[in-house]
C-alpha cells in the first residue's frame, strides 16, 4: 500500500461551506475530502484549480476523524458589495447569515481538532507531504475552509508500509473516521451515541464540477462507531484495540 502520513489539523474556528446551501452559508462539522485536498495542495504550493486530478479518488486516499466535540453558531457577516468595483465600503453592503464551527468546550484554550490521514499512489508525494507537516513549512498558509479561520498542524507522523495494519472483512469493529454510508454493512449502535449524517463532495472535475458525492456519518463527539464496513480499513501502531480508520471513498 505504501507509506501513510497522519496529522492533526487544528484551529480556533472553521467554515466548510456546504455545496447544496442557499444564500445562507451553512457549514459541515468536519472538512469534506475536497477541502482536505485543497489544504494539501496549499502545503505543496499547487495553484488553484490545478490539483484536482492529482488528488482524485483514483490517485489519493484521504480520511478524517473528529478529535474534539464541536458546536455551530450562526452570525450575519457584513460583506462589501464589489460588483460595482467599490472596494472602499461606500456602496451597499451584503449581509449573509453564516454558520461557523466552534469548539464545544467553553474553555478559552479550546480548539477544533481533526485527525487527517493521507496516502498517495506515488509514495514520493506522500513523503513530500510528510516532510512539509513535520517541518511546518508550507507554500501557502493553512485555513479551515475560509481565510477568517487560520489553522496549523500538530502531531504529524509518517508511517512506513509495514507499520500500517490493513483488513478487509465484515467483522464488527470501532471506526473513528467519517464513514461513507455506502460502505456501512451494519450499524449495531449502542445507547449514548449521537450519529450525525450529511452529504459531502468527494471529488472534483478539473472545471470544479462535482465528480463524486457521498452520504457520510460520524459520531457527534468524535467517539468511535461500532460498525461493519466494506472495503479496506487500516489501523496504526498507537491505536487502541479494535480502533480502525477508513478513507473517504466509495
Amino acid at each position: 500500500m505504501g507509506p501513510l502520513v497522519a496529522f492533526d489539523l487544528v484551529g480556533p474556528m472553521a467554515h466548510f461551506r456546504k455545496f447544496y446551501t442557499n444564500s445562507s452559508s451553512l457549514t459541515y462539522h468536519v472538512p469534506p475530502r475536497t477541502t482536505l485536498a485543497g489544504i494539501l495542495a496549499a502545503m505543496l504550493g499547487l495553484r488553484r484549480n490545478t490539483y484536482y486530478d492529482l488528488f482524485s479518488l483514483d490517485q489519493a486516499r484521504i480520511g478524517v476523524a473528529l478529535r474534539a466535540p464541536v458546536r455551530t453558531l450562526v452570525q450575519t457577516i457584513n460583506l462589501l458589495q464589489t460588483k460595482t468595483g467599490d472596494w472602499h465600503g461606500g456602496d451597499v453592503r451584503t449581509q449573509i447569515p453564516t454558520e461557523w464551527v466552534l469548539p464545544k468546550a467553553q474553555d478559552h484554550r479550546a480548539v477544533l481538532r481533526y485527525r487527517v490521514f493521507f496516502q498517495h499512489e506515488k509514495p514520493s508525494l506522500t513523503r513530500e507531504v510528510a516532510a512539509q507537516v513535520m517541518e511546518a513549512r508550507y507554500a501557502y498558509p493553512l485555513f479551515l475552509g475560509v481565510a477568517y479561520c487560520p489553522a496549523w498542524v500538530e502531531h504529524p507522523r509518517l508511517y512506513e508500509d509495514d507499520e500500517v495494519a490493513w483488513a478487509d472483512d465484515d467483522r464488527q469493529v470501532r471506526v473513528d473516521t467519517v464513514v461513507p454510508t455506502e460502505r456501512v454493512l451494519a450499524t449495531p449502535l449502542r445507547p449514548g451515541l449521537r450519529v450525525l449524517p450529511d452529504r459531502m463532495p468527494l471529488d472534483f472535475h478539473p472545471d470544479r464540477t462535482l465528480r463524486a458525492i457521498a452520504n457520510v456519518i460520524w459520531e457527534d463527539r468524535g467517539d468511535p462507531l461500532p460498525l461493519k464496513v466494506s472495503g479496506p480499513r487500516f489501523r496504526l501502531p498507537e491505536d487502541e484495540d479494535d480502533i480502525w480508520h477508513v478513507f473517504l471513498e466509495v
